[in-house]
């Protein structure tokens, strides 16, 4: 159980500090609130919602008529894909668990089970979308996910666990495989990240040629 004084890293928390310092001072630390509206960001939380209804069982034909055709071409991405001779385990799947003394929180898209290993699948909807865009997401995800399993006896090795982006928008599939020494320097990884932001005094910010995209740049004093 987790005690009063424990504190919760969740996914965004941990990548943001990972991806820069200062922009996690600005949002977690500050408080500063910036307001963005993002119509694909809509497009990918329609077709969540959609896709986690559709894999509980439930009937989604009314919610499928009403979307635009874009979203309905997404949608047909879905449903021909080969997941569908995947075993669905959990869908909108909220973890929390503990690893050293420290409590991870987040939640992933889908859990499906195929010939005796397990594999996270995230869906993806932009056509932007890059396996470097979501380098310590995928990390994240598969330390986790190896550790609830493997507690609940589900799997015995990291090798039995991988992790899959669907690009809904362009129809691809990136399968990102899983070992023990992957493991290892993984969650070392994210107990390193944890420990810089309770030690941190100062928030460097990395100064990238990207900054200018960061919704929080106007407000950084770097």
């Amino acid at each position: 159980m987790q005690t009063n004084n424990a504190q919760t890293y969740t996914l965004s928390k941990l990548q943001m500090y990972d991806e820069c310092p200062q922009k996690y001072k600005l949002c977690y630390i500050d408080k500063v609130h910036i307001a963005e509206l993002n119509t694909q960001t809509q497009t990918g939380n329609n077709l969540h919602n959609i896709i986690n209804y559709y894999l509980k069982g439930m009937d989604v034909t009314k919610l499928i008529e009403a979307l635009p055709p874009s979203d309905k071409a997404l949608w047909h991405n879905f449903k021909t894909n080969e997941i569908k001779n995947y075993k669905i385990v959990e869908s909108e799947y909220a973890f929390n668990l503990k690893i050293d003394e420290h409590w991870l929180t987040g939640r992933i898209d889908a859990l499906f089970e195929f010939d005796g290993n397990y594999i996270i699948l995230d869906w993806k909807t932009g056509s932007s979308f890059t396996p470097e865009n979501v380098k310590f997401q995928t990390k994240f995800y598969l330390v986790c996910l190896y550790e609830i399993l493997k507690l609940k006896k589900l799997i015995n090795t990291p090798e039995e666990l991988s992790m899959q982006y669907l690009n809904l928008a362009t129809n691809s599939k990136i399968k990102i495989p899983f070992d023990s020494d992957l493991y290892i320097n993984y969650k070392k990884e994210i107990l390193e990240i944890i420990r810089k932001i309770n030690k941190s005094t100062t928030y460097f910010c990395n100064k990238k040629d990207t900054c200018k995209y960061c919704k929080y740049y106007r407000a950084c004093p770097f």
